[in-house]
This record gives C-alpha cells, sequence and structure tokens, in this order.
C-alpha cells in the first residue's frame, strides 16, 4: 500500500484540495470549467498511486542517508554526466555505453537540451501526427517549424515522407514516441522505425526517440527501439512512468559526437540532477530484481484497468465508438464511428455528467483541423470500478445527441 492511500486520499483529490487538477498534457493544472471537483477525469498521463514504488524508495533513501559517508557524498554537488552507478545501469538498460548517456531531470529536459543544442530558429522538425502537445510548445519555443507525418493504422505513412524528402524538404530531426504513442497507444512496427533511420541517415537529420512507456508493455511482443549504433538515433527516456514523475529523473542517450555539447550545456543550466536521488535510484535499481518487481507489478494495474475501461466501453458505447485494445502503456485513442457527431458537443455532456476526456484535435500538430473524430482516454490513475462508471457516463453523453 502506498503512503498516499494510508491517508485517505489519492493523489489527484490531495492536490485537487491545493487547487490544482489532472491536466490533458498529463500532471496537474487549472480544472477545465463544466467539470465537477469529484469528476473522473480520463485525462493525462498520471501513473497509478498503486504503481508507484514507494516501499522500494522509501528503503533505498532510507540506506543512503543511514551511511555518513554516502549520504554526506549524496547531499554535495556532483557532475554534469550523472553518477557512474546510475550511468552504467542506464546503459545497460539501453544497451550502449555509459559514455553515451546523460542524467536528465525527466524527459522533457532531455528534449529541451537537445532542441537547445541543434535547433536555430527557422529549421524543420518532423513529427507525428497526432503527437504530444507538450513536445509541440517546447519545439515552438525553440522556433521550430514543424512538418507532421500522419500515423496510419499500418504505421507512419514514410512514402509520403519519402516524396517530400526527394523533392527537397531537410529536417533537422525526426520527433518519435515509438511506443505507446501519446496520444494514439500504438506501436510504431520495426519496419518503420529501421526505415525512419534509412532515411535519417540518407538524409542527414536525427531521430530522436522519446519512449517513457516502453517498459509499460502488459500484452504482445516488444519491438526494438531505433538502434544506437546509429550515428543518427537519439534516445530519450524517463522514471516518470516507472518510479515516479516526483523524482524528475531521466536521461538522454545519443551519439558520442552530441554527449559533451549537451553535457556543457546542462552544466551551464542547472548543473546536475540531484545527487541525492540519483544515489538512492542507483541503489534500487542495482538491488537484483527490484526494478523488475516494479515493473511486472505496474503492468498488472495497467492490464486490469485497460481491460476494465474496453469491456465496459464495448458493451455500454460500442455502438458509436471504434478502438483496438491497448497493449501497453496508459491511453487509450478511440474513433467515433460517426463523422458528423460534435465530440466538443459530447464532452461538454460528459463533463455535466462527472467525466472527462481529451479530445483528439488537441494532439494535432497542424492547429486542430484534424482528429476531430478521434478521443484519447486515459486509463492509469482510476481505479477499475470508476473506470466503469466512467465509460457508462461516456455512453449516455454520446447516447444523448
Amino acid at each position: 500500500m502506498t503512503d498516499t492511500l494510508t491517508t485517505g486520499f489519492d493523489s489527484a483529490t490531495l492536490l485537487s484540495r491545493l487547487g490544482a487538477h489532472e491536466s490533458p498534457l498529463g500532471g496537474f493544472g487549472p480544472p477545465p470549467s463544466g467539470v465537477a471537483a469529484d469528476a473522473i477525469r480520463l485525462l493525462g498521463g498520471v501513473p497509478a498511486d498503486e504503481a508507484l514504488p514507494t516501499r522500494q524508495l522509501r528503503a533505498a533513501y532510507d540506506a543512503t542517508l543511514s551511511d555518513p559517508a554516502i549520504s554526506v557524498a549524496a547531499l554535495q554537488y556532483s557532475s554534469a554526466p550523472g553518477i557512474e552507478p546510475l550511468r552504467s545501469w542506464i546503459a545497460g538498460h539501453e544497451g550502449t555505453d555509459p559514455d553515451r548517456v546523460l542524467v536528465t531531470n525527466g524527459a522533457l529536459h532531455g528534449l529541451s537540451l537537445l532542441f537547445s543544442a541543434i535547433l536555430d530558429p527557422g529549421d524543420t522538425v518532423l513529427v507525428e501526427s497526432p503527437t504530444f502537445p507538450l513536445a509541440l510548445r517546447l519545439l515552438g519555443h525553440y522556433g521550430a517549424q514543424v512538418v507532421s507525418v500522419s500515423v496510419t493504422e499500418q504505421g507512419l505513412d514514410l512514402d509520403a515522407l519519402e516524396d517530400r524528402l526527394r523533392a527537397g524538404l531537410r529536417p533537422k530531426l525526426f520527433y518519435l514516441i515509438p511506443d505507446f504513442q501519446n496520444p494514439t497507444g500504438s506501436t510504431l512496427p520495426a519496419a518503420d522505425r529501421a526505415r525512419v533511420v534509412a532515411l535519417a541517415e540518407q538524409y542527414g537529420f536525427l531521430v530522436v526517440s522519446d519512449n517513457p512507456y516502453r517498459d509499460l508493455r502488459f500484452a504482445g511482443e516488444g519491438v526494438a527501439d531505433a538502434s544506437l549504433e546509429s550515428e543518427v538515433v537519439v534516445r530519450v527516456n524517463t522514471f516518470s512512468k516507472t518510479l515516479g514523475p516526483g523524482l524528475r529523473l531521466g536521461w538522454l542517450a545519443g551519439p558520442r559526437r552530441l554527449i559533451p555539447a549537451l553535457t556543457r550545456l546542462r552544466g551551464n543550466n542547472d548543473q546536475h540532477s540531484s545527487l541525492l536521488t540519483q544515489t538512492a535510484i542507483a541503489r534500487l535499481l542495482t538491488t537484483p530484481g527490484e526494478f523488475d518487481g516494479i515493473l511486472t507489478a505496474a503492468h498488472e494495474i495497467y492490464r486490469e484497468r485497460s481491460r476494465a475501461l474496453t469491456t465496459e466501453l464495448r458493451a455500454s458505447v460500442g455502438d458509436v465508438l471504434e478502438f483496438s485494445d491497448p497493449e501497453g502503456g496508459i491511453f487509450l485513442w478511440a474513433t467515433a464511428s460517426d463523422p458528423e457527431l460534435d465530440l466538443s458537443a459530447v464532452q461538454a455532456r460528459a463533463r455535466a455528467l462527472g467525466t472527462d476526456f481529451s479530445l483528439g484535435r488537441y494532439f494535432d500538430p497542424d492547429g486542430a483541423v484534424h482528429h476531430t473524430q478521434n478521443l484519447r482516454l486515459g486509463f492509469s490513475n482510476n481505479s477499475p470500478e470508476r473506470l466503469r462508471t466512467a465509460a457508462q457516463r461516456l455512453a449516455e453523453a454520446f447516447h444523448a445527441h
């Protein structure tokens, strides 16, 4: 049982009492209008309270702080790349060498460092459509010109992309979320990953794999990520979805030619990630079986919640919504079968009934003109019972039109 649960409130309830509410971006923000304080929000990518390894983290921090020599060292300054035990573990996890790893304050920090280092205002950046809105905001901050590549049921529309590259399009990088993509929950096929890397090598752009949900597969077969053997591949990841977003700890792994510049930039910005956190997390990760056990528990939680939501949706709203069962991650992407249906009106009715969801157009890199018949449902931080109730409310909202 987690510490938050022993108080009698889950994290969303506690934060809402402080005036913060779950956001479609993930995390918490101001509550949307027309939504009750106790509504079931199928919104951002917040990990399940029950999946947060509070017991293991407490033990790791206690062990770190109970040793006088280690605790004093962990409270001092450190070096920008991150401590060796943590970088070594990450390198093993990524199948690369420690000198190609930079520890960051989460994935978004890694992306910010990378974009700051390589992008100039006006540079072209390829993104999937739909994609993660915060990444779009970050790209906009650095003055990038976004070009979208459609995500289809078969994968990325790489034929269209290759045609544009042949015609002269010259992107600086291609930002991808390859496993359990946000928002679609889809997994990029191995052939598409290999072809993207081949195109990047041919036309001279980076492939940036932002993969925070990769370790949350609870069904199906995994797909190898874009290979770090290529000099055009950069991987960005985080412990936010596995150990907890409050840790603010992640990493970037990439070509040796990039790491020194990124490390200098990082050192000039904030020096390094919390040394105490790095030391405790390295202890947890290097304890045999500990991380695997945490992932196994999370898989069971998300499998059960995904199944509860999809089963109830099929029973109550299967006549108007189409979707595939997730094989991992924390999102369900659905399509309204009636192209004339106004999903904004459905959302308003759902909010009045005590349930909220994210409109698909919110994830459109081209300005909310595509994905208007899609919605994203986050199933991670609600119990199966609440998810079934939410699905029933959605059915009422859909059938009221």
